[in-house]
């Protein structure tokens, strides 16, 4: 009988987790413990019924949401442990005066020996290859050399005026999930938008209109300081 009781318990925890994690918004809730846990229960006792294809009662669904709150909490706190720590070792670094610049592929692997030749006193130059285009990141004052040598017709977007933000972390980034979602859900929550982003090893790059530069600049800093505070 105790080994029945199990597995119907079993069973609603795992159609309760299955539908929050449907709702990221409900997940975050639970994350943060900021709900009223019956009421949620009678929310979502619908959808976990129609999940085990019976009837279930309210308290049993209250009983796996806390449970699944304690283990989300948990590993939350951790998580954030980590990737406050890789912030407070982040080093910040601003670079104005760059373009973005959108070609064929073809063309950039024609003449890529002539592309890096031609800009080898570039001090920032990115390369990042998509589906079918290759997005190139250059000083803009290298811009019409990098048109020349492309061709013009070749081009599909250019994009003057940028900065790039260059984020420079420990290594524990490469295994660490969430650091980037963190920096770029700073920048969303105060209107700053991202041009491009990029990765090499343990650097970020983050392109962003000039204009934002210096206001994105100074969240970033704010919250290495604010993190280095906290480990010390």
């Amino acid at each position: 009988m105790r080994g029945a009781c199990d597995i119907m318990t079993k069973s609603i925890a795992e159609a309760s987790r299955q539908v929050i994690n449907r709702h990221p918004s409900l997940l975050d809730a639970l994350k943060l413990k900021v709900l009223n846990y019956a009421a949620l229960a009678n929310l979502i006792k619908k959808e976990v019924e129609e999940i085990i294809g019976r009837e279930v009662k309210s308290e049993a669904i209250k009983m796996a949401l806390l449970r699944y709150s304690d283990e989300l909490s948990k590993h939350q706190e951790t998580l954030e442990e980590e990737i406050s720590s890789i912030i407070a070792k982040t080093v910040l670094e601003l670079k104005n005066d760059v373009a973005v610049v959108t070609v064929r592929p073809y063309v950039l692997i024609n003449r890529f020996g002539k592309i890096a030749n031609e800009l080898s006193t570039a001090r920032f130059f990115q390369i990042t290859q998509g589906t079918d285009t290759f997005t190139i990141v250059i000083d803009e004052h290298l811009l019409n050399k990098l048109i020349d040598v492309v061709g013009k017709e070749n081009i599909i977007m250019t994009i003057r005026n940028q900065s790039a933000l260059v984020l420079v972390s420990p290594k524990e980034i490469i295994n660490t999930p969430g650091v980037i979602a963190y920096i770029t859900s700073i920048l969303a929550q105060n209107g700053v938008n991202i041009t491009q982003i990029m990765s090499c090893y343990t650097d970020t790059i983050i392109i962003i209109d000039r204009k934002m530069a210096l206001k994105a600049y100074s969240i970033l800093e704010n919250q290495i300081m604010l993190m280095r505070k906290r480990h010390k």
